[in-house]
């Protein structure tokens, strides 16, 4: 208060503004932004990372199933091959006997009523199908070649379906009718027993003629079609591992 009675009221040396620390809120305000910014990008890093990982594995895993039936394929045409063969002999056996009884060697019979097939593995394959997971393969050619797989397999596996059939039920009929089951049983390839008969009294005729060669066509079809199932499984090998290659 002045002499005369007046309020005397300080003067203010500082703005509000003045006194508030913009630098450091600035500063602070700089840190959580980047903070966040930095948080996000790891969590969007990460996901990728996993997400990476997941197709790299479902790419290798496909490819372990393909190759390991790729390996398996060259083993059932041999046995094909061992089939057919034994096919013809027994045909010319057959057709040379002149209707008369001919001891048949015991494999014979078991060619004729046995039967391999493929089994090719596709079963990683089948689940990204399912599941519509096939799209994270960058390679259009592959993508497509992995589509059309089970497709251009299935083509084999019903002629493989259809010859199995055919020599558990026709085939095993007839030679059960004849009383020769029990021995191609226990010659069956990959199923033979201790002392099975070496040689089986068979009398020819036409039906079992026909049978024989009807089995023939079915292990031709197996052997036209088993290498192109060879060729397809070596593309989608080489094309996953370069799919691999770029998403290293």
């Amino acid at each position: 208060m002045t002499l005369n009675g007046q309020v005397s009221i300080p003067r203010q040396t500082m703005s509000i503004s003045e006194t508030i620390p913009w630098k450091r809120l600035t500063a602070e305000g700089f840190v959580v932004v980047v903070s966040i910014l930095l948080a996000f990008g790891i969590d969007a890093w990460w996901d990728g990372y996993k997400d990476s990982e997941r197709q790299r594995s479902q790419l290798s895993a496909m490819r372990e199933e393909f190759s390991d039936s790729l390996n398996g394929l060259d083993e059932v045409l041999n046995s094909i091959r061992q089939h057919a063969d034994g096919v013809d002999e027994l045909i010319l056996l057959l057709n040379g006997a002149g209707g008369s009884k001919v001891e048949v060697p015991g494999p014979l019979l078991g060619y004729a009523i046995g039967w391999r097939t493929s089994d090719v593995s596709t079963s990683t394959l089948d689940a990204l199908i399912a599941s519509g997971d096939l799209s994270f393969v960058d390679s259009g050619a592959l993508r497509k070649n992995l589509a059309g797989f089970p497709a251009f397999l299935l083509n084999l596996t019903e002629d493989e379906t259809l010859a199995m059939e055919f020599a558990e039920s026709s085939m095993s009929s007839f030679l059960a009718r004849e009383g020769l089951a029990e021995a191609a049983y226990a010659n069956r390839p990959g199923f033979g027993r201790p002392g099975a008969p070496e040689f089986v009294s068979v009398t020819p005729s036409a039906e079992f003629v026909g049978l024989l060669m009807a089995r023939r066509v079915h292990f031709e079809f197996a052997l036209e079609g088993l290498p192109s199932v060879k060729t397809y499984l070596e593309r989608l090998i080489e094309e996953i591992d370069r799919e691999l290659g770029r998403k290293i």
